[in-house]
């Protein structure tokens, strides 16, 4: 288990889905996720922020209220992200207070268990030790499909992802429901999709204060606005892979030109070589062209830290996640980019 400072890449990871959760509007994932997370790192207030926000448009007003209070409680560093951090909560712990009609003070006097139980963990600047630690599943570049659907017997040694990801959401049983089968538009069936297509595990609502409200796969008004914004994003995401695979297409013909243009051979004998090639560069026209290189920093990198990466998406080509042969992959990637 990596350790839980903001700098850990598998805390990010889970920061990153927490975020793309609230994009989706799947609040109520998000604060799921944010307090797993923050049961690992109590003191990251970036997530906590997030999972207040993901609380306040879930109507758990007074989690909320307790999340930026908290957050709020930490004097920001001058001249760091921090005080945009303080500033938003600031603003997000206003509107919650407008919406109650009571301050923070007031709620957690009259309330202080209601307080202490939507707080949890609280924030301490002791982190728990290694065995009070609950455990973050570690992504990989694909999911298990036998943990998703009849479990997986290797457990930790497996070499595929047992964690949540953006394509799907965790059940009562820790295995990931496919988000495309909850809309209703998945291509594959219960037995060939990598997530699990049951949502006899699911909470079919949660409970909001004193009062309860379907999950938003239940209701028919949220469920269109989910799948919106779920295929909105695939759309963005397939136009960055056609721009990156186009930037690479342009960088290799310039490439080409280059080597003919100065691979003449000089007085000496020798063989003129191209200047070498840096991130980005003019192609004559004012435009730039792209190398399409990570700008994440270098000591974290890990294959699964982005969340939403721009690398080729195989389920959008048709190709099922679990196909690994080399040659079939490549063979489908040139036929569709020649």
């Amino acid at each position: 288990m990596p350790s839980s400072s903001n700098n850990s890449p598998l805390i990010r990871y889970y920061s990153k889905l927490v975020e793309t959760y609230i994009q989706l509007t799947l609040y109520e994932e998000a604060e799921a996720t944010a307090s797993r997370v923050l049961a690992v790192d109590p003191s990251n207030l970036i997530v906590r922020l997030k999972r207040g926000h993901a609380r306040r448009r879930i109507g758990h007003l007074v989690g909320a209220l307790a999340d930026f209070e908290t957050v709020l409680s930490i004097p920001p560093k001058p001249n760091t992200a921090q005080v945009l951090h303080y500033d938003e909560a600031l603003r997000q712990r206003d509107i919650v207070i407008d919406i109650l009609g009571v301050s923070y003070h007031e709620l957690a006097s009259a309330h202080t268990s209601q307080i202490a139980l939507y707080n949890k963990p609280i924030y301490t600047d002791n982190p728990p030790s290694p065995n009070e630690k609950e455990s973050l599943d570690e992504p990989s570049a694909t999911p298990c499909r036998f943990y998703n659907h009849l479990g997986c017997r290797r457990g930790k040694k497996c070499t595929f992802s047992h964690a949540p990801d953006v394509r799907s959401i965790r059940d009562d049983r820790g295995k990931n429901v496919c988000l495309f089968f909850l809309i209703g538009k998945c291509k594959w069936d219960m037995f060939t999709c990598i997530y699990s297509h049951s949502k006899d595990d699911l909470a079919p609502e949660y409970k909001v204060d004193d009062t309860s409200r379907p999950a938003w796969w239940e209701d028919p008004l949220r469920r269109e606005v989910v799948s919106e914004r779920i295929m909105e994003r695939d759309a963005r995401r397939k136009k960055l892979h056609e721009q990156n695979e186009l930037a690479k297409q342009r960088n290799s013909k310039k490439s080409k030109k280059k080597k003919k243009k100065n691979g003449n051979v000089d007085s000496n004998g020798k063989t003129n070589k191209p200047p070498a090639s840096s991130s980005s560069h003019s192609n004559g026209d004012e435009t730039l062209i792209f190398e399409w290189e990570s700008d994440s920093d270098g000591e974290f990198e890990e294959e699964f830290e982005d969340v939403e990466s721009p690398d080729v998406d195989l389920l959008s080509y048709e190709v099922k996640p679990w196909e690994h042969e080399v040659t079939k992959v490549t063979a489908l990637l040139v036929a569709l980019h020649p």
